[in-house]
């Protein structure tokens, strides 16, 4: 708590080199720049540190406060993380940040057990782009209006790093700056114990808040495909259970990889159908996300599933499958459509994400057809389905 005058004094400071790329809010710079706003940041590092979610750590340079630098596990089943900092602009290239992304990546590979860190990046920030090509990050996609930043959504380039990738890059030497530069910043000015337990109060409340939004129950989705009156896309019903069971079986390898034969058999079991058909209820915000059923012919032809995407960046996680005998790829992709507008008109969404394994190329084209476009490819990445190969990132806004 007592490093909140100086990170005030620095981002109040360089609003201008860091608001850019700052995730927008009502809020004026200012307004989030106070005690409590510390307070809060402070007490989520903490909570989320403590679940082994997440490392939060400020950069001190001669024992005065820098930055910021932090990682997020985003996907623990494949020890993936999301790493994300900034710097007092009066450090800024002299080869800090280069040295504390050596670090972090090494207490996150060796200690953490990570096996790979993902970073996103404006696509017009230069000077965070050169830091992460220079630790070894290889570039894997540009994903379109990935962030809302600086009050505007912004495209992103998303690039990823390995141990191998980090111990193969001969890093700068730390290059130090004349004291005068760089004056002492007030050790005073700490956040008081009264505004913390307004922070902590407020946080529990959103976090009580945030959860039972989860389970507001949702209205039942049904959707015309058009020119295609035999075809239907609608919400999971009580009488789909045996077709459920029956297309989870014949599909299986396309819809997961990641589980043995007795999980398998376990999550499709009755009491896996009702806690599908539970989930279903409170759609998109669920902990499962929209599970929504492609009809053809009054037959189990498919699924479409929208949820929270594991990727960075602000966008909704899109997979989907369909039987060939049951819906050719044109009506498949007529209906992926259907899907897409409702999320974009009825639900809101500002960007949907699809992440196909660069052999199927038949949902690629599926995708494609629908509007999707390419943004690029995932290596060795870990997709919905628990496959571990590259996958196609495609993007549609």
């Amino acid at each position: 708590m007592s490093d909140f005058a100086q990170w005030r004094e620095i981002r109040l400071r360089d609003r201008a080199v860091i608001e850019p790329y700052w995730g927008t809010s009502p809020l004026s710079w200012e307004q989030r720049h106070t005690p409590r706003h510390w307070a809060r940041e402070c007490l989520v590092a903490w909570s989320e540190m403590r679940a082994g979610h997440r490392y939060a750590g400020v950069i001190e340079v001669d024992g005065r406060f820098a930055g910021q630098a932090e990682c997020f596990i985003i996907d623990a089943a494949s020890a993936t993380a999301e790493s994300g900092g900034w710097i007092d602009a009066r450090w800024a290239g002299r080869g800090v940040m280069a040295q504390v992304g050596v670090l972090l990546h090494d207490y996150m590979f060796s200690t953490r057990g990570v096996t790979r860190v993902l970073a996103p990046v404006s696509s017009d920030n230069r000077p965070a782009l050169r830091c992460v090509r220079g630790l070894g990050y290889r570039h894997q996609a540009t994903m379109a209006l990935a962030y809302d930043a600086g009050g505007a959504p912004r495209d992103h380039t998303l690039s990823a790093i390995t141990p191998a990738d980090l111990a193969a890059q001969d890093l700068p030497a730390l290059l130090p700056a004349e004291s005068a530069s760089v004056p002492a910043g007030s050790s005073s000015g700490g956040v008081s114990p009264a505004v913390v337990a307004l922070a902590a109060a407020r946080l529990v409340a959103w976090a009580a808040r945030e959860h039972l939004r989860r389970y507001v129950p949702a209205e039942p989705v049904s959707l015309v495909v058009a020119d295609h009156p035999d075809a239907a896309v609608r919400t999971l019903a009580r009488t789909d259970r045996s077709d459920w069971r029956r297309a989870a079986t014949a599909h299986r390898t396309r819809i997961t990889v990641a589980v043995g034969p007795a999980e398998w058999e376990r999550r499709h079991r009755r009491a896996g159908w009702y806690r599908a058909r539970w989930y279903t209820r409170f759609g998109l915000r669920s902990p499962m996300g929209l599970h929504l059923v492609l009809h053809v012919n009054n037959c189990y032809a498919g699924e479409f599933q929208l949820s929270e995407s594991l990727l960075p960046g602000q966008a909704t996680s899109l997979f989907t499958w369909a039987d060939p005998d049951l819906a050719d790829t044109e009506l498949w992709a007529a209906a992926l459509r259907a899907v897409t507008e409702y999320g974009f008109t009825e639900l809101g969404l500002r960007r949907i994400a699809a992440e196909i394994p660069v052999g199927d190329t038949v949902t690629s084209a599926v995708v494609a057809a629908a509007g999707f476009v390419h943004e690029g490819v995932l290596t060795d990445h870990r997709g919905p389905t628990g496959l571990y190969t590259d996958h196609g990132l495609w993007g549609l806004t």
